[in-house]
């Protein structure tokens, strides 16, 4: 039975990010067992390693108090799923032998076979990084980092025993982050960055990581892409959160210096040799200046600007203007699609959002000023004007952008008054 006289297969087990198995080329079904007390004593072994695990943890953890618990039934139904789990391995394929043994109170999962644990792999590549200097440790701390691919056995999350390890493996995670962040920065390879913060985002989303994705994209001057992460990060955490990101995010937004050992005196090229410095701006000639600070040829329409531009620009209208003379009207457009009608893609929605961009920009006054605020809205800045005159102004934008092929999108509008939302924000305050 099983792999006798046989050359043994590997068995590959991973449980980061989720949990599967395999032996030699063929997966090992976990579907009848999935979420079960077979599973979880098989990870709780699996993690354990050599050193095993006490019968009475398993004990305690697996039949907590209830009705589980009662009378002297734990180590017998403990025994049960023992006898069921090794049942199921077996016929999966792998080796016929005891492979869950217990030795003076201690569990232990032991097969014949060669064992390949990610978390493991891992952990070791991180061990081994620690001990070697210059660039193979760099290039061991990146091999660790791209084998991490999530969260240890996030269907466990919840569960204590499991919550205690996967912060264990995370904070080695992020150790290997900060490493490749100080040898990288350092020699100035954002670009190498990048993907390091992208698969950050990924795994841990709500962990604040696009701070950096937005630093080195400014390193870079990818103004648009730190736009863009900065956008679709306030979307995220207005509609999964309820609240805005950290306050960093926006910091480092707004702070196009960043720092200034980045930016080279006199150079005109940044790291990659791509991008004008903005230092050499302005270290060169008045009329050079000039003429990166405003505008080129005749411009017509709205002027458009990023969400940190378009705040700051807000506060100066607000600061300077009197009381009567220049009211200041925000409009907040949200474009929607027809339900009723086929389901757009993504890419078919941004087109249309670029669409309803270029309507907003030919529909106003080139004193007037909109930005982009997450994936369906714009806010526009309009002055000199009353709350009664933003219905016309949404008949023409609404016009422009139904010159546009529609597939099905709508557009809405809401005004407040500058005067409004001020309120509205101290009552939030207060409360």
């Amino acid at each position: 039975m099983g792999n006798e006289g046989n050359e043994l297969e590997t068995l590959k087990v991973r449980m980061l990010g989720c949990f599967s198995m395999s032996y030699g080329t063929k997966a090992i079904s976990l579907k009848r067992m999935e979420q079960s007390k077979a599973a979880k004593l098989l990870q709780m072994l699996l993690l354990a390693g050599e050193n095993g695990i006490s019968k009475r943890e398993l004990l305690d953890y697996l039949y907590e108090s209830g009705v589980e618990a009662a009378g002297n039934d734990r180590n017998r139904n403990l025994n049960n799923v023992i006898y069921r789990l090794k049942k199921q391995l077996r016929a999966a394929g792998l080796p016929d032998e005891d492979c869950i043994q217990i030795q003076d109170g201690i569990c232990t999962f032991k097969v014949s076979c060669p064992l390949e644990l990610d978390t493991e792999y891992f952990r070791n590549l991180v061990l081994e990084a620690r001990r070697k200097k210059g660039q193979e440790r760099q290039e061991c701390y990146l091999k660790a980092n791209e084998s991490y691919h999530g969260a240890l056995l996030p269907g466990n999350e919840s569960d204590m025993w499991f919550h205690e390890k996967s912060l264990e493996l995370k904070m080695l995670y992020e150790e290997t982050i900060h490493e490749l962040d100080a040898a990288y920065s350092q020699d100035g390879k954002y670009r190498e960055l990048l993907p390091v913060y992208e698969r950050a985002v990924a795994i841990y989303p709500f962990d604040d990581w696009q701070v950096w994705q937005v630093r080195y994209y400014l390193e870079l001057y990818c103004y648009e892409e730190a736009a863009k992460i900065y956008n679709e990060t306030l979307e995220l955490y207005k509609r999964e959160l309820g609240r805005q990101p950290v306050e960093e995010l926006r910091k480092q937004f707004d702070d196009l210096y960043m720092d200034e050992k980045n930016h080279m005196a006199g150079k005109k090229k940044s790291a990659d040799g791509n991008y004008t410095s903005i230092d050499y701006l302005f270290q060169t000639q008045e009329g050079d200046v000039a003429k990166s600070l405003f505008d080129k040829g005749k411009q017509d329409g709205a002027y458009y600007c990023s969400y940190p531009s378009f705040v700051d620009y807000c506060r100066l209208l607000v600061r300077g203007r009197s009381c009567v003379e220049n009211k200041v009207i925000l409009m907040f457009l949200t474009l929607t699609y027809n339900e009723k009608k086929e389901i757009m893609t993504q890419n078919q929605f941004s087109d249309q959002m670029m669409n309803l961009r270029k309507a907003i920009q030919t529909s106003l006054r080139s004193n007037d000023a909109f930005t982009r605020y997450g994936n369906r809205h714009f806010i526009l800045a309009l002055t000199h004007l009353e709350k009664t005159d933003c219905s016309k102004i949404f008949t023409r934008i609404e016009a422009a952008f139904h010159r546009f092929p529609q597939n099905g999108c709508e557009v809405w509008y809401h005004a407040s008054m500058t005067q409004e939302l001020k309120n509205l924000a101290e009552n939030i305050e207060v409360r």
